[in-house]
Formats: structure tokens, C-alpha cells, sequence
């Protein structure tokens, strides 16, 4: 496992092999560079650090170089001048900048970062008076999360390790803590990444790290990414997942995820005030609605735990009811009753 990050080491800063990496991603995107400090704020470095991460892509090969502008202050842009411009429609900009704010809830991220060096790439291949224009529509998209957000500021070289070993089929080794508190050490195969109520998740089998061949008939399993604690991708350590794999079979639309093979069926009655936004919505896969004779609908769907329709129940107050299945209707009546308890 790499060594835990030293104490002098500031939180979410980049390892200088993937600052190079993003320098020179960040430089393809502006065809006029961008100002040395300005650079180097963006990657939380000195000054004095960006001029010899400038000077190790210069030695790799990169055709960087470093100018002073009229007022003075030190430059930096890639060499063999303007990129070509990219033909897209006004519509086509303001989804790519919809989408870049759809993934705010992934700040601190190398998906993050990726999207937002896309919608760069796109806004520097335009002329000056485009790019403000494309700029200013920005302001036009708004995605506000709901349920809070969750904090990847500390997981970079996590994320960086299951990305490589979702995209190259890699085994990644790493340490999770599990809901216990309790840290566990495995081979992971990364199946696929998730983006579930604004926080990131991993499919994919936890094999042990000795003799994990052994233990090749465990079955997919999802993972919260910000349990790792530390991961790594191994080299040559190619995996095949199995046949017919789909990361959508893991979750059940808006009820969380899929803990078990066996499903019930859910039964809700909603009143004829909730009617329409129930009606409005994609719940669920399997979902089935049917008017009722007081103008309200009934919704029922297959799920394989009811935990969360609970508190989805709760959520419509008195514009819902349960009726089915039967630990579904008690659990709703518990949590009723010791809230009401509460305010007695």
C-alpha cells in the first residue's frame, strides 16, 4: 500500500505527477496560456513551485514556454499557437455548460476537474467574442443538490486509483472502512462508477489480497468512495467482469441500492393533491399506477428492501399511505408515533 500522505502535505493538494498532467491539460485549453500565478493558485503551489513544474514538462517533451505580457507578469502557453475552433451551436454550448454544473456536486474530483477542462477546452477553441458570449451563459443553468453533498477533498489519489481501474480493468488494492468503523484490506475490481443522491460509488468484488483467485465466485458488491482510506491500482493485474454485468441492476431507481435477489411488491396510495407530481416522476422500473375513485393514484413497484421507501413515505405526510407490504405499513406507524412522542 503507499504510504499514508506526510503531515506537511495540504489536503486535496495534487501529486506533482498528476499536477503535470492536469498543467498541461489546463494549457491545451487556453490558446493564449494562462498567467504564471494564475496557474499556480489553480494548483495550490508557489510560484516558484509552478516554474519548476513548467521547467519538468519542458524537459518531458511538452512545448511549453514561459513569456512576460505587456504589464510585465510571467505567461505561460504552449508552443505551435492556436488550436482549431470547434464548431458547436448555441444550444450545444449551454448543455455542455449544463452539464459542467450538474457535476458541482463532484468538486474536488478528477470527474470534476475533467468536465470542467472539457468546457475550457471548448470555451478557448472560440473567438474573443464567443467565448464571453458562451461564458455569460453560465449564469442561465442552475443545479442545486438535494440532501447535501458529500466530501472528496481528502480522496484524490483514491478516485484517481478507481477511475484507472474502472477504464484499464485493473485490480486496485485498497483499505475501506466499513460501516463499523472497522478497516478491511482487498483487491477490488472496479466494475463501473455511480453517481447516486450526489455522492460517488464503485461496483465491483472485494477479493482478499492473498490468494485472491481463490475467491474468484464472490459476488459484485457497491462501495461508498469515501470509505477508502487508500488505494492504488496494481499493474498487470488485468480482470474480465462478468458476463452480462449492468451496474443498473444494482440500484432500484429512487429507493437506493439493491441488497438482495428476493423483491416485494410496494403498495402506496396518494391523494389527489399529490396525484399530479407522483404521476410526473419515473419512480421506479417497475413502477405501476392506477387512479383511485377519490381521484388520488396508487403506486406499486418490486423492491428487494423497503428501508428507504420509508422515509420517502414520511416525506408526503399526509398525501401518502402505505398499504403494503406489512413491515413496510409497521415501520411508517413506528416512526410516526416516536416522532409525535417528540413533541408531547
Amino acid at each position: 500500500m503507499r504510504a499514508m500522505p506526510r503531515p506537511g502535505r495540504r489536503k486535496g493538494a495534487f501529486r506533482q505527477a498528476t499536477r503535470l498532467l492536469r498543467i498541461s491539460e489546463s494549457l491545451r485549453a487556453r490558446r493564449f496560456g494562462l498567467p504564471l500565478a494564475e496557474l499556480a493558485a489553480a494548483f495550490q503551489v508557489s510560484e516558484r513551485q509552478m516554474r519548476r513544474d513548467v521547467a519538468a514538462l519542458d524537459e518531458a517533451g511538452v512545448p511549453v514556454e514561459t513569456t512576460l505580457d505587456p504589464e510585465g507578469r510571467s505567461r505561460v502557453a504552449l508552443r505551435g499557437g492556436p488550436q482549431r475552433a470547434i464548431s458547436l451551436s448555441l444550444r450545444q454550448r449551454y448543455a455542455l455548460l449544463a452539464v459542467r454544473r450538474v457535476f458541482d456536486v463532484l468538486r474536488d474530483t478528477p470527474l470534476y476537474e475533467d468536465v470542467v477542462a472539457i468546457a475550457e477546452k471548448m470555451a478557448a477553441s472560440l473567438p474573443e467574442e464567443e467565448r464571453l458570449d458562451a461564458e455569460g451563459l453560465a449564469d442561465r443553468f442552475l443545479f442545486l443538490p438535494d440532501g447535501g453533498t458529500k466530501r472528496y477533498a481528502d480522496k484524490q489519489d483514491v478516485l484517481d486509483a478507481l477511475l484507472t481501474g474502472v477504464l484499464r480493468r485493473l485490480r486496485v488494492r485498497a483499505s475501506y472502512r466499513r460501516a463499523g468503523g472497522a478497516t478491511h484490506e482487498m483487491l477490488l475490481e472496479p466494475y463501473a462508477m455511480v453517481l447516486y443522491k450526489n455522492g460517488l460509488y464503485a461496483i465491483g468484488r472485494g477479493l482478499p489480497v492473498e490468494n485472491p483467485d481463490e475467491a474468484a465466485d464472490r459476488k459484485p458488491f457497491v462501495f461508498a468512495v469515501e470509505r477508502f482510506v487508500e488505494a492504488e491500482h496494481v499493474r498487470g493485474t488485468h480482470f474480465t467482469p462478468p458476463a452480462g454485468f449492468c451496474a443498473e441492476s444494482f440500484f432500484q431507481g429512487a429507493f437506493g441500492l439493491f441488497t438482495g435477489a428476493r423483491t416485494e411488491r410496494v403498495e402506496i396510495d396518494f391523494s389527489p393533491e399529490a396525484r399530479p407530481f407522483v404521476e410526473a416522476r419515473s419512480w421506479h422500473p417497475t413502477q405501476r399506477l392506477a387512479p383511485r375513485r377519490d381521484g388520488g393514484v396508487r403506486l406499486s413497484f418490486e423492491v428487494a428492501d423497503v428501508t428507504p421507501v420509508v422515509s420517502w413515505v414520511l416525506e408526503w405526510g399526509p398525501h401518502a399511505r402505505a398499504r403494503g407490504p406489512r413491515r413496510l405499513v409497521d415501520e411508517v406507524r413506528r416512526q410516526l408515533a416516536a416522532t409525535a412522542a417528540q413533541y408531547e
